[in-house]
Formats: C-alpha cells, sequence, structure tokens
C-alpha cells in the first residue's frame, strides 16, 4: 500500500463484483500507479495492486454476457490469484487499464510491428511503423519511436482493403463515424489478422474486416466518413489558430472552421481538410487560465485538441453557440480539464443511477 500513497485516478467506473460471498457493487480505478478499488458507499479502499503486483486482465469469454472480465494479481512470491467482474462498459475498462501493460509484473504479449506508409491528407505518403498492441493498434514515428496516434479497438469500425490500384493498401475505419485511415504495407494479412485476434482476446471484441473493397477515388471522396458531404464541410464561420500538438515540435497554422456538425481544420495554404470532429463528441471546452490565447477542447471518447487564437474568447462563444445548436446541450466552459477520475464511467453515456443518488447522499453526509 505504501508505495501507492502518490497514485492519481486516471479512469473509474462503476463495476460489480463476483466472489464466493455473492455479488456486490464496487468502484474500480485504473490509476497512475496501480488498479483500485473502493467501496462506492465510504469511497474506502478494499483492495489495491500496485502494477508491479498487477498480472494481466481479460475479458471473460466464458460468461453468457459480454460483459465480465478476469484480473490475476500476484499473491506471494510464486502464487497468483484470479477476481471477476462485471460491467456494461467492459471495452473501456479494458482499454484504459492496457494503458499501462507494460508496468504489469508479466510482461506477455509482444507487439508485432509492420513497417508502413500512411496516406497522408496532403496526400503525400508518410513512412511509419505500424504496432498491434492488445488493446489498440498505434501509428508510430520511425525517427523517434514515439506513439503519435492509438487506434483504439474498441472505437475500430472495421478494416477495409485497397482495390489493386494501391497494393498492401488497408483502411482503418475508426471514431464512431467511420473516419478512413490508410495505410499500405506487405504484410497487410498479417496485420489485419493481428488486430483481429487482439481485439477479440483482449478487449473482448470482434474487429470484422469489410467484404467489398474501395478504390483510391472513393478513398479520397469518403475519407472523412459520414461527414465528407457539403453541409458538414461548409463553414459559416472560421478562424485562425496556431495548433499545439505532440506529433510536431512547433505550433502549426490551421484554419480552425464551424460547420453544421463538425469542428474543421483546414490548411491554411492548400484548405485541404487536414481533420475533423463531430460537434457531438464534444465534452467540454477549456479556457486556459494564464494564457489568454489559449484554449483546449475535449472530447467523449478522450482525444484533447489545444489550439492558440488571439480571437480566442470570441472563438470559443461561436464554437460553444454551434455545438449546442447542433443539438448537444451539455457542453460548457471550464477553466481547468476534467479529472476523468472523479467520475464513474465513460464520457460516452451518463454515468448509473445508482452512481447518481450515491452521490447526493454524500452531499449531506461526507464520505
Amino acid at each position: 500500500m505504501s508505495s501507492m500513497k502518490d497514485n492519481q485516478d486516471l479512469a473509474c467506473y462503476f463495476i460489480t463484483k463476483h466472489s464466493w460471498k455473492g455479488k456486490y457493487k464496487r468502484i474500480f480505478s485504473v490509476g497512475t500507479l496501480g488498479i483500485t478499488t473502493y467501496n462506492p458507499q465510504s469511497l474506502e479502499i478494499t483492495n489495491q495492486w500496485p502494477y508491479s503486483e498487477f498480472v494481466g486482465i481479460v475479458p471473460n469469454v466464458k460468461a453468457p454476457g459480454n460483459n465480465e472480465f478476469i484480473i490475476t494479481i500476484k499473491k506471494g512470491p510464486k502464487k497468483t490469484d484470479t477476481m471477476k467482474f462485471s460491467t456494461d462498459h467492459r471495452a473501456d475498462l479494458l482499454t484504459e487499464a492496457l494503458r499501462f501493460r507494460s508496468k504489469f509484473a508479466e510482461v506477455t504479449h509482444t507487439p508485432k510491428r509492420f513497417n508502413a506508409f500512411k496516406q497522408h491528407w496532403s496526400e503525400s505518403r508518410v513512412p511509419v511503423i505500424l504496432e498491434v498492441n492488445q488493446s489498440s493498434l498505434d501509428q508510430i514515428d520511425p525517427a523517434t519511436n514515439k506513439i503519435l496516434c492509438s487506434y483504439d479497438y474498441k472505437d475500430m469500425e472495421g478494416l477495409i482493403l485497397m482495390s489493386g490500384d494501391l497494393p498492401g493498401g488497408v483502411c482503418v475505419a475508426h471514431g464512431g463515424f467511420t473516419r478512413l485511415h490508410l495505410f499500405a504495407l506487405d504484410q497487410r494479412e498479417a496485420l489485419i489478422k493481428g488486430v483481429m485476434e487482439s481485439a477479440a482476446a483482449y478487449v473482448g471484441i470482434s474487429v470484422k474486416q469489410r467484404k467489398d473493397p474501395v478504390g483510391l477515388d472513393q478513398f479520397a471522396t469518403h475519407r472523412l466518413g459520414k461527414y465528407s458531404n457539403d453541409e458538414a464541410l461548409t463553414s459559416y464561420t472560421e478562424f485562425m489558430v496556431q495548433k499545439i500538438s505532440p506529433r510536431h515540435s512547433d505550433s502549426i497554422r490551421r484554419t480552425l472552421c464551424l460547420t453544421e456538425t463538425c469542428l474543421v481544420e483546414r490548411d491554411p495554404a492548400t484548405y485541404n481538410v487536414a481533420t475533423l470532429k463531430p460537434l457531438c463528441d464534444i465534452f467540454a471546452i477549456i479556457r486556459d487560465q494564464e494564457n489568454p490565447q489559449k484554449f483546449s477542447v475535449e472530447y467523449v471518447k478522450g482525444a484533447i485538441r489545444t489550439y492558440q487564437s488571439t480571437d480566442r474568447d470570441a472563438l470559443i462563444a461561436s464554437v460553444l453557440d454551434g455545438v449546442r445548436a447542433s443539438g448537444n446541450r451539455d457542453v460548457c466552459v471550464k477553466m481547468k480539464f476534467t479529472s476523468r477520475g472523479c467520475r464513474l464511467g465513460p464520457f460516452t453515456v451518463p454515468v448509473d443511477e445508482e452512481v447518481e443518488s450515491q452521490h447526493l447522499k454524500f452531499f449531506s453526509v461526507t464520505p
């Protein structure tokens, strides 16, 4: 326990524990230093394991539903013990826990790496390394060996083969709106097999290969998924911004465009769409307290995008109006980033009613 005193909860879930005593509710936390379970009525720690004692976490494929998972922990120098839990957000929970897989007591999975080229939005082809991990397909910069992007299996809608005009081509459909990410590599079939097997074994979901291949022209017109149409891409207000991204050592210029349904980033020189995010996926807007030009946008699936603008407050007001007009009425402007570990569940859905009622009790009786 002493080695966990500086642990911070990063993602928490309201779950059911299955034991010989019966079934009862727990809060399951994925933290900076280890895994913790809490009693939801008192918020007291019931169990805690640093990652050095945490052997693994897997979906229970033998269970009748798709909600059970099993953890394995060390019990003494040579023995291990298992515990069984269930949650409606199993894929989310497993994905968050597996982000710390390199710190687990036993590293049983060796990721497979593939040299590939990515079809960039500028129509150039960029060399990348694709790594098939337990919870995601990671895009790695060959020069720095840093992860540029993770395509979580839980958000993957399928894999699409390219037709003959791009040998070894495969599209990753991802993000909930069939956004296409195109790669070309020699070992395409091995990559697809690895993704399917890892998604099933470690996250408990099925990633399927689509039957019909697509050509380069089809990819170009459908790259942005269901938001590839004029309505989604025609802006009614635009702002010049500097985007701050871990992919780039310096900030990069972007034209940030607000449309009926999306927040679109365009390259100012060519007006090409670099990327976009649906307004319905925005969770909160963060107004930096120290830098008067800086702000960030939090998305429900965990992504955070940070920008700087000389018209920051006018821009935030426009985005807030657009988000609410699109039907996403729960968004607000905040001064601090959301503490994900203080919410018992993912941002994508409201929390359980039992969680809400328990928190109301905490107002009158502090835990």
